[in-house]
């Protein structure tokens, strides 16, 4: 038995060699996801890997070796960025085994390699910056399944459009087939005839097993006289058709109903169970065969997104994580923030896709909206006042529970000729303006978001502005990296870090302030950019 199965691995690698298996990926929009989280291949086979990319950012995806920590090799691709960046962003390791091209917005990028030979699981991971976090899946090197023994086929001459009943004919042609591989090698017909393929399969142990079928024209699998599963009529190769079936451990007969009435001919059959990878049984493989492919779980996308053109895009609404009084804008540069009428203050920062409408459109429009996007961060959190008076900069900032604290007055917003909003508000008779601009494009792999407060009056002593709160402030490059744990918002999690850096800022026991001045500068980054 172990020879037989040798000799079927090898005739299957020849097959596999001569056919590359395809697997297609897509990116999906605004999620920061791939639509599979894993997918298998089988030991040497050639695979050909289709990244379609329907994002407005730019995505790859790179096979790392088995084992590899994609997110200390992401680090690491990052501790010199003008060498990664010459390099599309690809990490210089030797942990790389195969890669895409970086595709742009709206484009596909496909790469032919030959699957690595080990079993095992190889982690896949886009390493645009920021996104290998949440842009993660695993390749599945698995082991061959038993091929089938004793295969032989019975060759019927007869004009169907639907499969016979090939019981009550009489084959005109019977034989053996070498390599143990179903196949259509009949010179003596083009057309109008009909196939049944009987052996044996070998099932490894008690369980469920999954066989795949495609055919041009009709075709019926069945195991042990039961029909697994069945694509009759006269088609082309429209789709695969799966059917399960539970096998008890050790020989099973198979046999395989085909017919072939005009044009293309071609059969298909595959099977897998949870001690092998999907494995042909057949001498043709579609190019369409993904093998076994695990489909990531995702909402669907967003619905009804605003798109942020060449200005800003404000979106005043229920938004998670803003209180009930949030301001979303849209920077063009793919930066986004909410800013809340009820803190006076940035609560959250964001790139990529602004927000998803649709909720709100929805019957009558209930709840929060949360960040379409990614690497979501909150400077602050809680109920918060921007500024305070201090004794010292170890005192504790004082909260408050009612939507103004006392001393704060709300003005509104006033939009520039470029549609650039500036928040206005009033803190005991010192007139503040709050505005917002982006420098450098998210999708080119870097851009800050540079925050701007003018005060105008008579400025307290002592007065603090809170420009940060985190568990871990540390000085750093010219700034200060925050990191305040995950948080969750809308059934997702964010890491909660960013740079910031801003003349004169001190860290004050869990808080980072800025001593209050006529005009102040502040400039936010995430961990993998630079805020210089």
């Amino acid at each position: 038995m172990l020879q037989k199965y040798s000799l079927f691995a090898a005739a299957l690698l020849a097959v596999s060699a001569a056919q590359a298996q395809t697997i297609n990926i897509r990116t999906i929009a605004a999620q920061m996801k791939y639509d599979v989280e894993e997918f298998t291949v089988i030991p040497g086979a050639e695979v050909k890997l289709i990244l379609e990319n329907g994002d407005d950012l730019p995505h790859n995806l790179v096979i790392f070796a088995a084992g590899t920590d994609v997110l200390a090799v992401a680090s690491k691709n990052m501790e010199k960025p003008e060498e990664a960046l010459k390099r599309d962003w690809l990490p210089d390791s030797p942990a790389v085994l195969a890669h895409t091209k970086m595709a742009g917005p709206k484009t596909r990028e496909e790469v032919v390699f030959k699957a690595p030979t080990k079993a095992g699981l190889y982690p896949f991971a886009c390493t645009f910056p920021g996104h290998t976090q949440s842009m993660q899946g695993k390749m599945k090197v698995g082991t061959p399944g038993p091929g089938l023994t004793g295969l032989k086929f019975a060759v019927y001459n007869g004009e169907w459009s639907k499969l016979p009943d090939f019981a009550t004919l009489k084959p005109l042609r019977e034989g053996d087939i070498a390599d143990n591989l179903v196949q259509l090698k009949f010179d003596d017909y083009k057309n109008q005839f009909g196939v049944v393929y009987t052996g044996k399969l070998d099932a490894p142990r008690d369980g469920e097993y999954v066989f795949s079928l495609a055919a041009d024209d009709g075709a019926r699998l069945l195991v042990d006289g039961n029909k697994v599963v069945e694509l009759d009529g006269s088609h082309s190769v429209a789709e695969i058709k799966d059917g399960k079936v539970v096998l008890k451990k050790g020989e099973h007969d198979f046999r395989l109903e085909y017919f072939q009435e005009t044009g293309e001919a071609q059969i298909f059959v595959a099977w897998r169970g949870g001690d092998f990878a999907a494995t042909p049984l057949s001498k043709w493989v579609p190019p369409t065969w993904g093998g076994e492919v695990k489909k990531a779980k995702t909402d669907g996308g967003p619905k009804m997104p605003l798109i942020v053109g060449n200005e800003p895009v404000i979106y005043r609404n229920f938004i998670s994580g803003a209180g009930n009084r949030g301001i979303g804008v849209g920077y063009p540069g793919g930066v986004n923030l909410a800013w809340s009428a009820e803190q006076l203050n940035l609560v959250m920062v964001w790139r990529g896709g602004f927000i998803d409408t649709a909720r709100h459109w929805v019957d009558r429009g209930g709840g929060a909206q949360g960040p379409l996007g990614y690497d979501v961060f909150q400077p602050v959190s809680g109920l918060s006042q921007p500024f305070a008076v201090l004794a010292s900069t170890d005192e504790e900032w004082p909260r408050t529970n009612k939507q103004w604290a006392d001393g704060y007055k709300w003005k509104g917003y006033k939009l520039d000729a470029k549609r650039y909003p500036t928040f206005v508000y009033e803190w005991n008779g010192v007139k503040v303006s709050d505005r917002y601009d982006v420098v450098g494009d998210t999708a080119k792999g870097e851009a800050k978001l540079i925050r701007t407060l003018k005060l105008d009056g008579t400025i307290p002593a002592n007065a603090y502005l809170r420009l940060a709160f985190g568990a871990s402030i540390t000085p750093e490059g010219g700034g200060f990296l925050v990191s305040n744990g995950h948080f969750s918002l809308e059934k997702r999690d964010f890491q909660n870090a960013f740079r910031i850096a801003a003349d004169g800022a001190q860290i004050g026991g869990h808080n980072l302030l800025l001593p209050a001045r006529a005009e102040m500068k502040i400039t936010y980054a995430w961990p993998t950019d630079s805020v210089k």
